[in-house]
């Protein structure tokens, strides 16, 4: 019997991250499970070989999984048998075996590993600058930026090194150190390749660093681009990279570096963002880019491209080795399940998801498009299959601006269709997936953008059963900002609820783990070059004319979009009399909606869902 989409089954969807392949074409993948009873995220790693046996590995925090050359060794991260008060993470290996044992423990955790060989390992990992850290942490102390990130937490007095793992004896050397952060790595013929922040000044650039693995000797062979992502495939380094074309929001293209130099493959070719490098398929270089609310899996070979999957769906991971390639994949109505392509031939690996597709009919979208000013504007509608109409509306923004809209599948937006909401959602200028010059929002936030964002829900108003009394918007990050900003503007909306979003970005230039540089280049300039475009952006100085009763949630660990934002916000409103309810989650970064823990999330979804019935009476 077909049922409504819930809370709970939300918690039940299995979420697959990290996918790698073997020469032997062997498969191994991290999955996440929500553990309610425990409170818990619960990650593991399946191995899947090319017989179609399986085995798993279950342990505390399993993550990043890499096959040795040889295929006959699996390396991962994790922190099974660690106590919650330790510090750090493990480097374990498993021989396809018994137990995965553990080779080492790097106290303050693990960046980054792959193989060297079938004998040694390349680390990144963090460690105290002498005289900056405090090792029983009651203080940190720093004297460069940012004092957080994001996710992470405190790295104040933090340096980052490349260590060279031996398997059997657990042996760690040190060959590198840098006092940037490091933010990729890749293994070549004899060296390793690692990208660094350039400066903590100027992070918006990066470094291309090679180190001899024998002699430790290192040197800088590349300067003056934003890399990404490095990988080194069949002899030769790619590198996701730009110039900062249009500052931060620039598309990352896909390069070949040889003997210092550096060739872009896509210039020319394909004016959209490249997301991954996948890895070599028949001779091809495969990778992963947006395109209008779709993630391309595709092949480049002699400035051709060509498609594998992805169009009306989401390829969110995946990777090449052996002339196979696996990926995860999603469309607006199926959840994310791991799929491998080989000879042409696409064949369905995991069914984690399956069962619910036998329980739920979940809506499917009706794309639309409209031009504003001459600009196409993409958006998408979903409707509530009970009753005609006219349905109370939920308006949605994502978060970014460079996030993207599209034909991933959304938990949260199946799950508001389900409970009678119809959903407007669209890519206004600044989203990522069209060409670069439309992501170039730079000085304009809170005026193309919104202009763009209603000329859609108004089209979508005058075509569709919609009930244009009954809205609210919600959204979160950037989105979060753009709905402190629209109801600033108009009183349209019976309910707005705004989710770890920017009011004040003054504040966020200091408090922010990216404020000090991602707000010069988006805002233009500091606050103190250009004060009164900060005010004018920030919509905590224009909350007079505010109507729409407010809902804020936000994580206390946010270090995106700090706490201060929503309180900036909800103080404003609540000391002018106005109606502004603020709640704060204790626990949980940036990306709480759908990384905290389960008990968390849930009590979120449940939150929003009140506050939206009670003042769209719906």
């Amino acid at each position: 019997m077909v049922r409504k989409f819930s809370v709970d089954d939300v918690l039940k969807l299995v979420s697959i991250g990290e996918v790698r392949v073997s020469c032997k074409r062997d498969l191994a993948f991290t999955i996440s499970r929500n553990d309610l009873e425990k409170n818990k995220v619960l990650s593991e790693v399946h191995i899947v070989r090319c017989d179609g046996s399986r085995s798993f590995l279950v342990g505390e925090g399993d993550s990043r999984p890499r096959w040795s050359p040889s295929g006959r060794l699996l390396a991962f991260v994790s922190r099974r048998g660690a106590s919650e008060s330790e510090r750090g993470a493990g480097v374990f290996v498993w021989s396809g075996f018994g137990d995965a044992r553990r080779v080492a423990w790097f106290k303050y955790g693990v960046l980054a590993l792959e193989w060297i060989d079938d004998s040694s390992i390349a680390i990144v990992t963090p460690n105290p600058i002498d005289g900056l850290y405090d090792s029983d942490e009651d203080y940190y102390a720093t004297d460069r930026l940012p004092l957080w990130f994001d996710g992470v937490g405190y790295v104040a007095g933090l340096k980052y090194e490349v260590h060279v793992l031996d398997v059997d004896s657990g042996y760690s050397r040190k060959i590198a150190e840098d006092d940037e952060r490091i933010t990729d790595l890749a293994v070549g013929d004899g060296v390793i390749y690692y990208v660094a922040v350039d400066s903590w000044r100027n992070p918006i650039f990066s470094r291309l660093v090679e180190v001899d693995i024998k002699s430790g000797s290192k040197k800088t062979i590349l300067q003056g681009y934003q890399i990404s992502s490095i990988r080194f495939i069949d002899g030769k380094l790619y590198g996701l990279m730009h110039r900062n074309e249009i500052g931060i929001a620039s598309h990352y293209k896909l390069w070949v570096i040889e003997d210092g130099k550096s060739k872009c493959l896509t210039s020319g070719i394909l004016d959209r963002n490249i997301y991954s490098i996948v890895g070599s398929i028949d001779g091809k270089l495969a990778f992963i880019y947006a395109d209008s609310g779709s993630s391309i899996l595709a092949t480049i070979d002699s400035g051709r491209i060509e498609k594998i999957v992805g169009e009306g769906g989401y390829v969110h991971s995946a990777y090449a080795e052996a002339d196979a390639i696996a990926y995860t994949y999603s469309t607006p109505t199926i959840p994310q399940e791991l799929y491998l392509y080989v000879d042409g031939e696409h064949r369905k690996i995991s069914r984690f998801n399956e069962w619910i597709l036998s329980e739920v009919n979940f809506s499917n979208p009706v794309r639309e498009v409209i031009s504003v000013d001459g600009e196409m504007v993409e958006g998408w509608i979903m409707l509530p299959s009970g009753g005609s109409g006219p349905h109370p509306v939920i308006l949605y923004i994502h978060g970014g601006p460079k996030g993207m809209y599209g034909y991933t599948f959304s938990p949260e937006m199946q799950l508001m269709v389900s409970e009678g909401f119809a959903v407007v959602y669209s890519n206004p200028r600044g989203s990522d997936g069209y060409s670069e010059e439309f992501a170039d929002i730079r000085g304009r936030y809170g005026d193309v953008d919104y202009k763009q964002i209603m000329a859609f829900l108004d089209h979508a108003l005058s075509k569709y059963p919609l009930d244009g009394d009954r809205m609210a918007v919600t959204g979160i990050s950037y989105g979060g900002y753009m709905t402190n900003v629209i109801v600033t503007k108009t009183d349209r909306f019976k309910a707005a609820v705004s989710e770890n979003g920017i009011a004040d970005w003054i504040c966020d230039y200091w408090a922010s783990d990216i404020g000090y540089w991602f707000d010069p280049d988006q805002i233009i300039g500091t606050p103190q070059e250009n004060l009164k475009n900060y005010l004018e952006k920030s919509p905590a100085f224009h909350v007079d004319s505010v109507k729409t009763p407010m809902l804020f949630i936000h994580s206390a660990q946010d270090y995106r979009c700090f706490i201060d934002q929503s309180l900036a916000m909800h103080v404003s409103l609540a000391l002018r009399g106005k109606e502004s309810k603020l709640i704060v989650f204790s626990k949980g970064s940036h990306g709480h909606s759908m990384r905290a823990e389960p008990r968390h999330r849930r009590k979120r979804y449940q939150l929003k869902i009140q506050w939206l019935k009670e003042k769209l009476k719906a």
